[in-house]
């Protein structure tokens, strides 16, 4: 049986009409689209960072006080996008909703710049303000932890900036409002119309952070972690346990989440230590002999070549099968550089995979596809086991020769599995460049900005 393209798409392009026309999700996703030059700039930042800084190290730069401090340069601007990605997360997330429920007829007293103010607000009520506050035992030192402002803030940004908005909108909808004359100023009637709706926001996750410390967590972003992704991952070490944390991984960043640092911060404990102990017998012996398969070298090598869902093999389909002056032709070649050295978002807000139905099954499906055949191939003995424990600065194919102990073998499997990848994206990109001139022309409503 042949694989017709014609009928796959026409559910994909179903499922994309619908997401462009549900408010939550075109919030969610227009949210994300505006993080864009934070990711791109944060990314392309932190690589320089990370080159500069392997020079110093390597070198023994360390007195080149110029270098060192152009190092520091890129590293605050880091610091400055992708280091409080989470917080821009909470006034764009809020502001599209606000945004979206602005349309509606009922909401015409909502002030939207208000309502993504106090999502901002309702944020800091649910962060601790103990920087040590995921271990109770030591000394209390007030701040807010740096975990609140990146990429694992991003889901409790993402949910209070939804939920307060909507929670606001819904208030102001109510009898519980003070009016003013239509005679006063429109920014005095706005903050005196909204005031009591603020309030009841505010006390609404006071509560909130309040009932979770008294269930025994420190935070919202620890009851997820906790009641939700720890127990889908304490599934062991071998092929299943891959095929499990890759699934739960795609999925977290489809949604907008950083999948990698919410499964990796859970798995590490249960995996690196496999990895360390092969890292340790090799140094010793030289051998491969009895060296067994480290499932993070599956999973954060091979499934995800050139980043989560492995990207690298989708820039390459989207630099083939795009016309010059396509927006993804421009995405895919801002992405090519840093997706050589495992660096993606450009391409997973850009393009967006976020939110977007029909990547959703490649997103999944090559990944796991890559390590299911990584895993084969180790096991049969055709592709040496990846043993050294290297800096994590390479581009990926020089990256895995290093891994392999300069071995090629992991240089082809890596190779192959691009080719791979290239071929397994492909129909889904041209389904993808379809729906994107369809809304060109005016054939479906593009999302609102």
């Amino acid at each position: 049986m042949s694989f017709s393209v014609e009928k796959l798409q026409e559910p994909l392009l179903k499922a994309a009409g619908w997401v462009q026309g549900n408010a939550i999700l075109q919030a969610i996703k227009n949210a994300f689209i505006r993080t864009i030059p934070f990711t791109i700039i944060g990314s392309f930042s932190n690589l320089i960072q990370m080159q500069l800084n392997a020079l110093i190290t390597n070198q023994g730069l360390d007195k080149m006080t110029w270098l060192v401090h152009l190092s520091d340069l890129f590293g605050y601007l880091g610091k400055a996008t992708l280091g409080i990605v989470g917080v821009i997360v909470v006034f764009s997330s809020a502001y599209s909703y606000a945004v979206e429920l602005k349309r509606r007829p009922e909401n015409q007293n909502m002030n939207v710049i208000i309502a993504t103010l106090l999502a901002f607000a309702a944020y800091f009520v649910m962060v601790p303000t103990n920087v040590n506050f995921a271990d109770p035992s030591v000394e209390v030192l007030e701040g807010y932890a740096l975990s609140f402002f990146n990429y694992e803030g991003m889901f409790t940004g993402l949910l209070v900036g939804m939920i307060a908005v909507s929670l606001f909108a819904r208030l102001s909808r109510s009898k519980f409002t003070i009016k003013m004359p239509d005679t006063v100023p429109e920014n005095v009637f706005d903050s005196f119309f909204s005031l009591i709706p603020m309030a009841g926001v505010l006390l609404v996750f006071g509560c909130a952070r309040i009932g979770i410390e008294a269930l025994g967590f420190a935070s919202l972003l620890q009851v997820i972690q906790k009641v939700i992704i720890a127990p889908l991952l304490t599934v062991g070490t071998g092929l299943p346990a891959i095929i499990v944390v890759i699934l739960v991984e795609q999925i977290l960043w489809f949604l907008g989440l950083h999948g990698f640092n919410i499964v990796w911060g859970v798995v590490s404990a249960f995996w690196l230590p496999l990895f360390l102990e092969n890292v340790a017998k090799f140094a010793e012996t030289g051998s491969f002999a009895g060296i067994s398969i480290a499932p993070n070298t599956m999973t954060n090598v091979y499934a995800m070549i050139g980043g989560s869902g492995a990207t690298f093999g989708l820039l390459i389909a989207m630099l083939i099968l795009t016309r010059k002056g396509d927006k993804e032709r421009e995405v895919a070649k801002l992405g090519l550089i840093p997706g050589l050295f495992g660096i993606n978002e450009p391409i997973i807000f850009g393009l967006p995979i976020v939110l977007n139905p029909i990547m959703l099954i490649p997103w999944i499906l090559v990944p796991i596809i890559n390590a299911v055949i990584g895993w084969i191939v180790t096991s049969l003995g055709w592709v040496v086991p990846l043993v050294v424990l290297n800096s994590g600065n390479e581009p990926i194919f020089i990256s895995t020769w290093v891994l392999g102990a300069f071995h090629l073998s992991p240089v082809v499997l890596t190779l192959i599995l691009v080719i791979l990848d290239v071929f397994l994206y492909a129909p889904f990109v041209m389904i993808h460049l379809k729906n994107e001139r369809r809304i060109a022309a005016g054939e479906i409503p593009a999302s609102s900005k």
